[in-house]
């Protein structure tokens, strides 16, 4: 007997799985019932357009057809890290089904304009929006730093060991998706973000061994930085970076050395403090979606877009869903004056607001 026989299945409702769960489902799908419809009415052109009619080649199944409010359920769902054989259980899906609609949903969200990093659909952020996100950041800094917009680090993202024939696809070898020091396979994530942990830039086009500071500067935005007459980085504004990086006229990065003067120790400790925003913005998108926190078990070929999709969701729940991603800047702040606190090998010295007196009048390196 050819082909494969048809499993009766009964469709479940997105608004009774949300109801089922209460409360919990906002943990589920990271939003509640009217965000995930909202979000559904802003997709649906570009779902329609991935999906079509949802008749399949071969004639109607018993099952009859899958409405893409289901597809975008269960495509979030895999995202937020559940396995697809529970959400075969909870949608009344089939396996493939399942799979199609993550790789479409992520090609839907990835063409939507509502979701792009930036107006227009530009890649990097234009000179208006770089003297926004300078303010902004310039408002949550302790040295009143007004020359910072874009924190910029890489992050690897997690896959299994890629295929022979995809790496053939790729021409490139199976070890190069080796990461030696964290000793897991992947790809880099090189990625951007503004003050609200918003990302604004992104590349994912290197395998995991490709470092840091490699994968910057071959990317289409490190290429195009080097030419002497570019205009992408505002005047008087540079983007920040660890020490993977190396300092140019648009990339500030720590003073190394262990021995600093104080004033050395003050930029350090003002530009940690603005530069730390690019590290939240990659835990609050590997806490929100769980597919992060594990082996990504897709092509790897199709781990860009689905990366790339994340993101742009994360933007989408910063504006959208829940409390903005502010609040923490307090807490950091109240971390970064205790361990300074606690610092014995330097003198520093706290008023009665705990905050180090010293460090804040030599921070005008950063304002000048």
């Amino acid at each position: 007997m050819l082909g494969t026989k048809n499993i009766p299945r009964t469709r479940k409702s997105v608004e009774s799985m949300f109801a089922q769960l209460g409360g919990y489902a906002k943990r589920a799908w990271k939003s509640d019932y009217a965000r995930f419809m909202e979000m559904h009415k802003t997709l649906e052109p570009y779902l329609k357009e991935q999906f079509g009619d949802g008749k399949r080649l071969r004639g109607e199944t018993v099952n009859g057809k899958v409405p893409t409010t289901l597809r975008l359920s269960a495509a979030l769902r895999f995202w937020c890290g559940a396995p697809v054989y529970d959400i075969i259980l909870s949608h009344g899906l089939g396996r493939q089904t399942i799979y199609n609609s993550i790789y479409g949903c992520a090609n839907a969200i990835n063409k939507c304009p509502d979701m792009d990093f930036n107006a227009f659909g530009a890649p990097f952020p234009s000179q208006e929006e770089q003297h926004e996100i300078a303010a902004g950041f310039r408002a949550k800094s302790a040295a009143d730093c007004h020359q910072i917009m874009l924190a910029v680090d890489g992050m690897l993202v997690w896959t299994n060991q890629p295929s022979k024939e995809d790496c053939q696809d790729l021409n490139i070898g199976e070890r190069n998706f080796h990461c030696y020091r964290k000793d897991k396979f992947g790809v880099l994530l090189m990625a951007g973000c503004d003050h609200r942990c918003k990302f604004r830039w992104a590349d994912v086009k290197h395998p995991g061994c490709t470092s840091d500071y490699t994968a910057f500067v071959t990317s289409q935005l490190g290429m195009d930085l080097m030419h002497p007459d570019q205009d992408i980085v505002a005047d008087g504004l540079t983007m920040i970076g660890d020490n993977a990086f190396v300092e140019t006229d648009t990339m500030a990065i720590p003073i190394p050395g262990k021995y600093l003067s104080r004033y050395q120790d003050a930029y350090n400790f003002y530009l940690s403090q603005i530069r730390i925003t690019i590290e939240r913005a990659f835990g609050i998108l590997v806490h929100r979606f769980g597919i992060l926190r594990s082996p990504m078990s897709v092509s790897i070929k199709k781990v860009p877009a689905i990366v790339m999709c994340l993101m742009r969701l994360h933007n989408y729940y910063i504006d959208h869903c829940g409390r903005k991603c502010e609040s923490p800047w307090v807490e950091d702040k109240r971390r970064i004056q205790y361990r300074a606190w606690r610092s014995k090998s330097r003198a520093v010295t706290l008023n009665k607001d705990r905050t180090p007196e010293d460090l804040l009048g030599l921070a005008t390196i950063l304002t000048t």
